[in-house]
């Protein structure tokens, strides 16, 4: 029942997105509006009716802040000291225009820079912003801080109230039950490939269950990107299912090709990955406790002991060996996505023992503190190569920029300039520009109808008094539904009939609005095109574009190890490297908004590509670690076999990182593929061959495991690319 319930609320908010706007418009008014209405002619007080006006726009209409009610209520909560502090620093600093323009430039860096911790930190940001902005313009009144404090107090407590009982947002869909529909899918399919006879799943459905976890699928308020050990493993468990998803896809056609069943041995590895999952499953939906570990790890010790058994020689036994290397893969990948399912419900894993030479391991956070967490992430973005850094300076230099030419110009009501400034500002310069003209348009066409009113209804406080909460509502409104040139001409009527309860005005007050959103307008724009104009999908192609480069030099690099006995040199550590910058971009990318067009029409995978550097630090690192320098040359046919697949994934890898740094979004080309281009079925053939009848090397069966890695590689990378453009 509560699972149909999360359904029909999530289909609702993507059937219609102009309720939830709608619902939460009256939210805000009905906030705002009662703050300001009880101060104004309740208490007598204007301070107070403004502040807590304000508060209410800021919290409610300004701040986007994910979760349910109850949890956006309890991040304003604690947002509210900090908000506190923001309007005593403003007030202090509005002595002065280059005082209050210092300040500017350090709260704009330090509160855009928080957002480096998630997507809560995000959503706070323009909000506390605004807590800044509105006391650091004159008048300079120190003696006013008491009355300015408690008007943003009431604002943001009446918020908190309105969140959870006043037409309370639907819950928002959580990415844990997008893993655990996923997971459901992988065990049905499993226990399908394990039943005797086969029941094969539509290969389609597992490739559905995995798009559905690509972050550019995702609401940005169910993305796991905050800094914290939960949103760091349901990351990285959503990652992995991925892979799980493209081997058991891999089965499922090798059985559709008509393919003997897996061997006793490998169907119960199939089963016990499918159990996993199914456990997975049932704990991510609370239905059962956090899935047991090691149960995976014993089952894939066990099947390696086995699998080097004597063994024939044929296309069946090839296809066998191949199977199960397959499920050994899979059954691998369901221990490292249960161990990341306990460290999101909680529970306790075993201490970390990856090499000293090999850290930081995958699980590295487990068990770190959420503060320790993110003061990592902030530590690890403050270089001039982070969006998060970049889009910090140009956020505090546009808004201290605006508020040093609204101090020299004597603009009356400069804080519009700055409140402008910060809603058009975006991470490029293309959609800064793109929100510029709607603003500028809206504007101006919201001040002409205020100025008739002003001039008609001159000396009559109740006529404003009932127009704001119609004006209001429309403002907030009316952006999401009509565009956000509506949104700014109601917004203009709405501050003026705010205004003009506060100090009488005449239609000189539209103009200033006018002047002031013009002003905050064209400077934010301008710093908008001078300081790193091409918003994080840039730099996250960089960072994607380095896990390519390096990660296939790592490969090449250790095939060639195993092989013929080269010595290994620095590739794995740097592709490690790459790696960790490559996630922490990837982190920032996950909580920006991105163009529904872009993800429609076939974008980048970059999920796949962090997925194909994680497998090659991993996997590589087993192979260091199990196969000596030299420990395949026994083996010829499957050394040159191996040795061939890493030049030709190298091949594919350095196309693409090419076109990724210089932002092209070229579909996969079709590569020469020869017909003797080593595959993981020959390297098994050979295998096969050179085992008949007798007990292998084990180390052979890492011939093996690394064909299989190097499938999987090749195949993600093929997987991350657009799709081919369809024919007209």
């Amino acid at each position: 029942m509560g699972r149909a319930r999360r359904s029909g609320l999530e289909w609702l908010r993507a059937r219609d997105p102009g309720l939830a706007a709608v619902r939460r418009s009256a939210r805000v008014t009905v906030v705002a509006c009662t703050g300001f209405y009880a101060a104004r002619y309740g208490l007598g007080d204007r301070t107070v009716a403004i502040y807590a006006l304000f508060a209410g726009v800021a919290a409610g209409g300004l701040s986007s802040v994910p979760g349910t009610p109850r949890e956006r209520a309890r991040t304003l909560l604690a947002a509210l000291p900090v908000g506190m502090a923001l309007v005593t620093l403003g007030t202090v600093l509005a002595a002065h225009a280059w005082t209050a323009a210092l300040g500017m430039l350090a709260v704009g860096f330090l509160v855009s820079f928080s957002g480096v911790g998630g997507p809560k930190l995000v959503g706070l940001a323009n909000g506390l912003q605004l807590f800044y902005i509105l006391p650091c313009f004159p008048p300079y009144a120190p003696s006013t801080l008491g009355h300015r404090l408690a008007g943003l107090v009431a604002g943001i407590l009446l918020t908190c109230v309105a969140e959870i009982f006043l037409w309370p947002a639907p819950c928002p869909g959580r990415y844990e039950h997008r893993l655990a529909r996923a997971a459901r899918t992988a065990a049905d399919a499993l226990y399908g490939l394990a039943a005797d006879p086969p029941r094969r799943r539509d290969p389609d459905t597992l490739l559905k269950a995995s798009q559905q976890l690509r972050m550019s699928h995702v609401p940005t308020d169910e993305r796991p990107a905050s800094a914290s050990a939960r949103d760091r493993a349901l990351s990285e468990a959503a990652s992995q299912m991925r892979h799980l998803l493209a081997q058991t896809r891999r089965l499922t056609e090798s059985a559709d090709e008509g393919a003997p069943p897996p061997e006793p041995a490998a169907m119960g590895l199939l089963l016990t990955s499918a159990a996993a999952c199914e456990d997975v499953d049932r704990a991510l939906t609370g239905r059962a406790p956090p899935p047991m570990q090691a149960v995976c790890g014993a089952a894939a010790s066990a099947f390696e002991s086995h699998r080097v058994g004597p063994r024939g020689t044929g296309t069946d036994s090839a296809t066998m060996v191949r199977n199960g290397a397959l499920a050994l893969d899979i059954t691998h990948t369901a221990d490292f996505v249960v161990t990341a399912v306990r460290i999101v419900l909680g529970a306790r894993i075993p201490a970390d023992s990856t090499p000293p030479g090999a850290r930081p391991g995958a699980f590295w956070y487990a068990g770190r503190p959420t503060a320790e967490l993110y003061y990592h992430r902030l530590r690890a973005h403050l270089t001039p190569r982070s969006v998060y850094f970049q889009n910090a300076v140009r956020i505090a230099l546009a808004l201290a920029a605006v508020r040093l030419v609204v101090g020299a110009l004597g603009l009356e009501h400069g804080f519009w300039a700055l409140l402008t400034t910060l809603t058009v500002m975006r991470t490029s310069a293309v959609d800064t520009r793109t929100a510029l003209w709607p603003a500028l348009r809206g504007t101006l066409a919201g001040a002409v109808v205020a100025a008739l009113i002003l001039y008609a209804a001159a000396g009559t406080p109740l006529v404003y008094a009932a127009l704001l909460p119609p004006c209001m509502l429309l403002a907030f409104a009316a952006g999401p539904v009509l565009g956000p040139g509506w949104g700014q001409a109601f917004f203009t009527l709405t501050v003026a009939a705010a205004f003009t309860q506060i100090a009488r005005s005449g239609p000189e007050l539209a103009a200033a609005r006018v002047l002031d959103v013009l002003t905050g307008a064209v400077t934010g724009a301008v710093v908008g095109l001078l300081a790193w104009p091409h918003g994080g999908t840039g730099e996250l192609r960089r960072a994607c574009a380095r896990v390519l480069d390096q990660g296939s030099r790592a490969v090449a690099d250790i095939t060639e190890t195993i092989t013929e006995g080269a010595r290994a040199t620095d590739a794995l550590p740097r592709a490690r490297l790459a790696q960790l910058i490559a996630e922490a971009t990837y982190a920032q990318y996950a909580t920006e908004r991105h163009d529904p067009r872009q993800a429609a029409s076939g974008d980048t995978d970059f999920q796949v590509i962090m997925l194909a550097g994680n497998r090659v630090i991993t996997m590589g690192q087993i192979l260091l670690d199990n196969c000596p320098p030299g420990a395949l040359s026994a083996w010829p046919l499957s050394a040159a076999h191996l040795r061939d697949a890493a030049h030709h994934l190298r091949g594919m890898a350095l196309p693409f990182s090419y076109d990724l740094r210089l932002g092209r979004e070229r579909p996969l080309r079709a590569y020469p593929h020869p017909a003797d281009a080593p595959t993981d079925r020959t390297v098994i053939h050979d295998v096969c061959t050179a085992s008949a009848g007798r007990a292998p090397d084990p180390l052979l069966y890492y011939a093996v495991d690394a064909a299989i890695w190097l499938a999987s590689l090749q195949a993600a990378i093929t997987a991350s690319r657009p799709p081919p453009a369809a024919p007209d």
